[in-house]
């Protein structure tokens, strides 16, 4: 995909889809597999060959992409201010993350080990969330501001939950590194929407006629 404003596309398709997934199970307990599965895996992917490979195909982003569609029309939408709360934040904290380059070094040396002891990095299991949401914990986690998580207290005190927003939460720091460098900024986001939408909308319709790979 050679198409810049895709590839930005892509990027914060990734971001809302972790971020979406951290809403559901704060508010609700649980979210679709698929999906944080998918955020999940994109951590691994340090050196990609494309924007689209660090999600292992545009189809492993539908349900980042209908809510990036939704964000961004707002004449049919309603506006998420919660979510896009989160994303500002999740944003400005990979720009702080910029500055430190030896907990950045810290953060790829972890998910490099944590890579080499998983056998699967498309099923993620309970023990790489911990060790996902460990990473997060004492690196991400360490910078302010911090992010706080609203939903349901039950939900939220559930050690497994803890675990999954954490890992979630670290995955949409790695998209927001990939949307800085397709040459994404805060500034695109208000100067930019109309395109960020067509190019969207033309990802989804790509979707929608049964496609999975490169567009």
């Amino acid at each position: 995909m050679k198409n810049i404003w895709q590839n930005r596309a892509l990027a914060l398709a990734g971001i809302l889809q972790a971020l979406h997934s951290v809403q559901q199970i704060a508010r609700y307990g649980n979210a679709p597999t698929d999906a944080i599965t998918a955020s999940l895996a994109s951590i691994f992917k340090l050196n990609p060959e494309s924007a689209e490979d660090v999600y292992g195909g545009i189809g492993k982003l539908s349900t980042g992409l209908q809510i990036l569609n939704q964000q961004l029309n707002k004449k049919r939408y309603r506006a998420d201010p919660e979510l896009l709360r989160y994303l500002i934040n999740i944003m400005y904290l990979e720009q702080k993350l910029r500055n430190h380059p030896k907990l950045l070094g810290e953060i790829t040396y972890k998910i490099q080990l944590l890579e080499q002891q998983t056998e699967d990095i498309r099923s993620i299991q309970p023990d790489t969330i911990a060790q996902l949401a460990d990473i997060y914990l004492n690196t991400i986690s360490t910078m302010t501001p911090r992010i706080q998580i609203r939903g349901e207290e039950t939900h939220l005190k559930q050690p497994e939950n803890i675990e999954r927003v954490r890992a979630l939460l670290l995955a949409s720091i790695r998209s927001a590194v990939l949307w800085r460098q397709t040459g994404g900024s805060r500034l695109h986001l208000l100067l930019y929407s109309r395109q960020l939408s067509q190019e969207t909308q033309i990802l989804i319709q790509y979707l929608s006629e049964g496609n999975e790979g490169s567009a």
